[in-house]
């Protein structure tokens, strides 16, 4: 069988846009810090930034990221998933623009709020081009490339932002949309927008180039698919069926609901594992167990790590299966937190720790490497997998929505939790999430490895597969 190229680059180069996703996450690491001295000459604004600052631009952040996915639906159903990705480095740049030029709190939250609205719009987007063009084989390590393009945005802002001035941190920042949209330029529309628009020789021709094939009769069979799904997808008369009727099928069905309930649950747990806090302590971790490396030249390594223990991934899970890889990346996590909270608690107490100071950068490191090889990567080629194709649109911009929901709630909660308890109290809560993820994963997610998107439905509809 052939390496599918052009599939696997077409899906590569869509995932440059997340590379903006990561910088938006991590540009407070080190702006902040700056933003925060007295005495920093490329501040541009009057005055230190306070904390109440800082919480209004994480605030900002999530309140674009609601938005974002529903103006992303909505440009995608008119104008198809290639250009409303393209689309998507316009808000980039017009935000890194902003920043470059900010001298007031006010545009600094405007600015926040449109990263947060084209990081929202981005994960839909990205997931529906994935999806739409992904074939059976590569479908599993396609949906990881969402992961790979955030940590490598966020190794990225680790690596540049302590080192160069808040200005040149936007230019570097606003460089990887331009370069995204040159890139992306060159790739093709996906075959079931060009269907549904009548163009069918066009995503013939299409389809030929993802798949690598030589001649129309190996891609003739998955022409027809398409072409069937969009009649399902479309009403009688060929106009769209409404959002509402596709919400009703959507939690009517028993197979669609429970996609829905897969996809939210791993996304809830996902965002409720504590990545954030983990990553937002790290330094405190470092400290703990007096690495050598320091605040700054930790944070870069553990960059490197997230982005490499990413990379992976995609390299043995269609070997192995989704499910597999939740479940031992669920367990890792929850051990790994509470090692975290037991640490903690033993320093809250006044026990002696010195013995064991290596365990807490330990306990961060596995952390990482579990969560960014398993459950960060998979959860979203599942969400991109589970749903039936005319229902796909709706699905996944409920599962954004809520990720962006519940990464806020989260944060949120633990910021409260930490500060009435203890850090040690923040772990254990967070362990158990992760203990609780592996019970969803075992009990509600199914398989979908070597399953193609037929055989999925039927087995969320209860129907067994025969496979020969």
């Amino acid at each position: 069988m052939r390496w599918r190229y052009s599939e696997l680059l077409a899906g590569a180069v869509a995932n440059l846009a997340t590379v903006s996703v990561g910088c938006g996450i991590a540009w407070p690491s080190s702006t902040f810090q700056k933003l925060s001295e007295a005495d920093r000459e490329d501040n541009p604004f009057a005055e230190v930034l306070s904390e109440k600052v800082k919480l209004w631009s994480e605030t900002a952040l999530a309140i674009g990221g609601l938005a974002g996915p529903l103006l992303a639906c909505w440009i995608t159903r008119r104008k198809g998933p290639r250009l409303a990705l393209l689309l998507s480095s316009v808000l980039y740049i017009a935000a890194w623009l902003l920043f470059m030029i900010v001298g007031s709190i006010s545009l600094l939250i405007v600015a926040r709020t449109i990263i947060g609205l084209a990081n929202g719009y981005v994960l839909l987007v990205v997931t529906l081009y994935i999806g739409e063009i992904a074939s059976d084989q590569y479908r599993g390590a396609l949906g990881c490339f969402i992961q790979i393009g955030s940590t490598l945005g966020i190794l990225i802002v680790y690596c540049t932002g302590p080192f160069v001035s808040y200005f040149m941190l936007q230019v570097i920042c606003c460089a990887v949309p331009i370069l995204f949209g040159t890139l992306f330029l060159y790739m093709p529309e996906t075959p079931h927008y060009l269907v549904q628009r009548g163009h069918n020789q066009r995503a013939l021709e299409t389809l030929m180039f993802l798949r690598g094939a030589r001649n129309t009769e190996e891609v003739k069979s998955e022409l027809e698919e398409i072409q069937e799904y969009v009649k399902r997808r479309d009403g009688d008369d060929g106009a769209p069926v409404r959002t509402v009727h596709h919400l009703k099928h959507l939690l009517t069905n028993r197979g669609n609901r429970k996609a829905l309930l897969i996809s939210l649950g791993l996304v809830l747990f996902q965002q409720w594992s504590g990545i954030d806090i983990i990553l937002a302590n790290s330094e405190l971790l470092f400290a703990e167990s007096n690495a050598s490396l320091g605040p700054i030249y930790g944070t870069i390594a553990l960059g490197v790590l997230q982005f490499l223990s990413s990379c992976s991934t995609p390299l043995f899970i269609e070997r192995t299966g989704r499910r597999p890889i939740l479940l031992v990346s669920s367990i890792g996590l929850a051990i790994a937190l509470a090692t975290l909270g037991t640490y903690f608690m033993l320093s809250r107490h006044a026990v002696s720790i010195v013995s064991i100071r290596w365990l807490p950068l330990t306990a961060l490191l596995g952390f990482v490497t579990l969560f960014n090889g398993g459950f960060g990567p998979v959860a979203w080629a599942i969400v991109m997998e589970i749903f039936a194709h005319e229902l796909k649109p709706i699905g996944v911009t409920l599962s954004v929505l809520g990720s962006v929901l519940f990464d806020y709630t989260i944060l949120q909660l633990i910021t409260v939790l930490t500060t009435a308890a203890g850090l040690d109290w923040a772990f254990w809560v967070l362990a158990c999430i992760c203990a609780a993820a592996g019970a969803f994963c075992w009990i509600c997610v199914i398989e979908t490895g070597a399953l193609n998107l037929l055989e999925i439905q039927e087995r969320l509809s209860g129907i067994k597969t025969a496979r020969l």
